[in-house]
């Protein structure tokens, strides 16, 4: 369930967040709040599809059921004017003489209306007879709207009693909270730049090189090599490669692939992702000149990333082409052809696309259509899978290290935190940026 809320108090529109509450019991459920807002509310956000009136019902019967109701203010759903739910002071379990200092305690809740639902916010309040108050009277007030005090406890046992009728969507704690997340990130490193675009390239540059070589992105890159490894070595690729001459390569779908080799020569496409990058350089802040540039930037900056490795694996696996003597086996520094360099250059057109795009259908088309070149080695009977399988993993690898640095050069932040969800327990996954 997508939902956009509004809180009714926010002064204005600071910073996108997406919030992904997941909650887990017997079986996972899962819906996803997106809230815009300057200045996010506490407590829980219940949308209804039976109206404002009967939101407000279900919540005072939740309290009467458990807090003798002293004062109730009920709100108006048309003009927006907010609603108050206070009980009397109790004493809390146990009583007064098994609690000292003496103690009791008072629920408030407070309702107020938004488009679809109501956002609902209660807080227990404590009144403590110490004699130590700050204004010297001795009866201090620990929690109420101004402080945490026991306020998220309150919330999510409302929402485990309206849960059945409306799925909560809770506010979780400012994003600026220190003990949640690290200060604000500073100032873009090419921003005091004489030449800032140069300056922005060659951070992005030095920052893909990261990407590519760290731990993880080793790990993955010693597996796939692993699984090159086999596949060149033992009867795999000689049986595949035997297996698509017989079926694939005599029929249409043989010749559409051997059309798509042209997709993956660098000669042609190096060119146009020049280009396409130029155009982004010459028309930035126009909205098809920055999509048009990125896609260009992306992929000539996986193509820099990902070159070197492809060169430095086609030497030295030493592997040979099918139609050569010497087969699929590695021999270290014997030929030049263990990976394929066309299945890379023509993956890389693709993948940065579909790196740019949202929807899951056309981003797993774009990632089809990025093995086409690849397949059309294979019909031109010229790589063997492994070879094809390592040019692109490549390609794919590179992808995977641009994308990480626009996150982080986007300023995204990321953070999980425990969140209850009704009767069971959870986790949300929040971003901003």
């Amino acid at each position: 369930m997508f939902q956009t809320v509004r809180p009714p108090s926010a002064a204005g529109v600071r910073r996108s967040r997406r919030v992904w509450p997941f909650g887990i019991a017997s079986a996972i459920a899962c819906f996803v709040a997106i809230t815009v807002s300057a200045e996010e509310p506490a407590g829980l956000y219940l949308p209804t599809t039976e109206g404002g009136p009967a939101l407000w019902r279900r919540t005072l019967a939740a309290v009467s059921a458990e807090w003798p109701v002293n004062r109730v203010v009920e709100p108006d759903f048309v003009s927006g004017r907010e609603g108050a739910i206070e009980s009397a002071w109790v004493e809390p379990a146990g009583g007064l003489l098994q609690s000292w200092p003496p103690k009791r305690q008072r629920v408030l809740v407070r309702v107020v209306p938004a488009t679809g639902g109501a956002w609902i916010d209660a807080a227990v309040q404590t009144q403590t007879l110490s004699g130590a108050a700050a204004d010297g009277s001795g009866i201090e007030l620990v929690g109420g709207w101004q402080t945490d005090a026991d306020r998220e406890n309150v919330n999510v046992h409302l929402a485990a009693q309206l849960a059945p009728a409306a799925e909560p969507v809770f506010a979780l704690p400012p994003l600026d909270r220190e003990e949640l997340l690290a200060p604000s990130p500073p100032e873009l490193p090419w921003s005091r730049s004489s030449f800032p675009r140069l300056s922005r390239a060659g951070h992005k540059i030095a920052e893909d090189y990261r990407n590519f070589y760290a731990c993880d992105s080793l790990v993955c890159l010693s597996a796939a090599f692993g699984a090159g490894a086999l596949m060149a070595n033992t009867g795999f690729d000689d049986t595949m490669q035997a297996a698509w001459q017989r079926g694939v390569e005599p029929s249409g779908v043989g010749t559409f692939f051997s059309g798509c080799k042209d997709i993956g020569e660098g000669r042609y496409v190096l060119p146009i992702i020049g280009a396409a990058a130029a155009t982004g350089l010459v028309f930035e802040g126009n909205p098809f000149g920055d999509v048009v540039g990125e896609w260009g930037s992306r992929s000539l900056r996986m193509f820099v990333v990902g070159a070197p490795p492809v060169y430095v694996l086609q030497m030295a696996t030493g592997a040979s082409r099918p139609s050569e003597d010497s087969g699929s086996q590695w021999h270290f520094w014997n030929d030049n052809n263990g990976v394929s360099g066309h299945a890379f250059v023509g993956a890389l057109p693709f993948l940065a696309a579909a790196d740019m795009v949202e929807s899951p259908l056309l981003k797993g088309t774009l990632y089809v259509c990025s093995t086409f070149v690849g397949f059309s080695r294979m019909t031109d009977d010229a790589h063997y899978p492994s070879q094809i399988f390592l040019g692109w993993y490549l390609a794919w690898a590179s992808s995977r290290a641009v994308s990480t640095t626009e996150t982080h050069f986007a300023g995204m932040e990321v953070r999980v935190v425990p969140l209850p969800i009704a009767d069971m327990g959870g986790l949300a996954v929040e971003g901003r940026w």
